[in-house]
C-alpha cells in the first residue's frame, strides 16, 4: 500500500472514530447532574425563565431530536454551535484559546524527548553504574507523580520560594518574550511523565539493539563506541519510542488540561473544565472534538514517521 493511500484510509477511519466519540460525548454529558439553565440563571430562577433558556437552547426537545439537529449541523455545516455561557462561536472560542494548548503540548513533547532520549541513552551506555540506578530512580518517580502536583510542586519552589518564575502561566496581556518564559515551567511538568516513559523505552531499546549483529560487526570493524551509538544503534532504537510519544500524545493532552488549570494558562484545557462546570454542553462537545483530532492526528504522523525511519516497514 502506498503511503498517501494509506493516509487517506487512516483519515477515513479517524473520521469514523469522531463521530463514535461525538456519539458517545453527546449523551453521556448529559447524564452529568445539573441544568445548564439553572446554572446560568442561579438557584432562585423561576421556572419560567428556566423553560425560555431550555426553548432558546433546544434543550426542549426530546434527546433523539437534540442529536439529529446536532449532528446535522456538525456533518453538513461544521457548525457546533454557539457557547450556553456567552452566545459565542464555540470555534472562535476554541481558536482564541488552541494557541495556548499547542504551544504547551509542543514544549512538553520537546521536553519529553529531549529528556528521556539523552537520559535513557546514558542509562544504557552507563548500564549497572550508579548513574544508571540515579536515571531509574528518576523514572520511577515520574510515573509516580501526578502531573497536577508536580505543577503544584514547581509553582511552590521555583515561583513561591526562589522567586526564577512567576506563579501564573502564559496570557494575552503578555508580550512574547514574557509568555515563552512563562511557559517554562508548565512545560516541565507536563514533560517529566512522558520523559519518564521515554527514558525508560530509550534504554530498553538501546540495549536490545547493542547485541544486533550489524552492531557487533561495526564494534569489530574499530568504530569508536559513540559512532556505533549514535549511527548504528539509536537510529534504530528510536522506532519503538516513537511509538511511545505517539501514544502517550492522549496522555500529554490530559497534562495541559490539569496543567493549564493549575497555572491559569487561557488555553483549550482550561475552557474544557469551564465548560463542564457550566454544564455548556455546545463547548464541550466541540473541544473534545478539537483534542480527538489532534490526537487522530498525531497517530497518523506517527505511521508515517515509522515509513521514513525504516522504510522496510509496511503500511497497511
Amino acid at each position: 500500500m502506498g503511503l498517501s493511500t494509506y493516509v487517506v484510509k487512516r483519515i477515513l477511519l479517524g473520521a469514523i472514530t469522531v463521530f463514535g466519540v461525538l456519539t458517545i460525548l453527546f449523551f453521556s454529558i448529559r447524564m452529568i447532574p445539573g441544568d445548564p439553565a439553572v446554572i446560568a440563571l442561579g438557584d432562585m430562577a423561576n421556572p419560567e425563565d428556566i423553560a425560555r433558556l431550555h426553548k432558546e437552547w433546544g434543550l426542549d426537545l426530546p434527546l433523539h431530536e437534540q442529536y439529529i439537529r446536532f449532528m446535522s449541523n456538525v456533518l453538513l455545516h461544521g457548525d457546533f454551535g454557539r457557547s450556553i455561557t456567552n452566545d459565542q462561536p464555540t470555534m472562535l472560542r476554541i481558536m482564541s484559546r488552541l494557541p495556548y494548548t499547542l504551544t504547551l503540548a509542543v514544549l512538553g513533547t520537546g521536553l519529553a524527548i529531549l529528556i528521556g532520549v539523552v537520559s535513557g541513552t546514558v542509562a544504557a551506555i552507563k548500564r549497572n553504574s550508579i548513574i544508571d540506578y540515579l536515571i531509574m530512580v528518576f523514572i520511577i518517580l515520574g510515573f509516580s507523580v501526578p502531573v497536577f502536583y508536580l505543577g503544584i510542586l514547581f509553582i511552590q519552589f521555583f515561583s513561591i520560594y526562589l522567586k526564577w518564575f512567576p506563579v501564573l502561566g502564559p496570557g494575552p496581556n503578555y508580550p512574547f518574550w514574557e509568555n515563552m518564559r512563562r511557559f517554562i515551567l508548565p512545560s516541565l511538568a507536563v514533560a517529566i511523565g512522558i520523559g519518564a516513559v521515554t527514558a525508560r523505552m530509550t534504554r530498553a531499546s538501546i540495549l536490545e539493539v547493542l547485541h544486533q549483529d550489524y552492531v557487533m560487526v561495526a564494534r569489530a570493524k574499530g568504530a569508536p563506541g559513540s559512532r556505533v551509538i549514535f549511527y548504528h544503534a539509536l537510529k534504530n532504537a528510536l522506532i519503538p519510542v516513537v511509538t511511545i510519544v505517539g501514544l502517550n500524545f492522549g496522555a500529554l493532552l490530559g497534562g495541559t488540561v490539569l496543567i493549564e488549570y493549575v497555572f491559569g494558562i487561557p488555553g483549550l484545557g482550561t475552557l474544557l473544565v469551564e465548560a463542564v462546570f457550566q454544564r455548556d454542553y455546545p463547548q464541550i462537545q466541540a473541544s473534545v472534538f478539537v483534542f480527538s483530532i489532534l490526537f487522530i492526528s498525531v497517530n497518523i504522523l506517527v505511521d508515517v514517521l515509522y515509513h521514513y525511519l525504516d522504510p522496510r516497514i509496511r503500511l497497511e
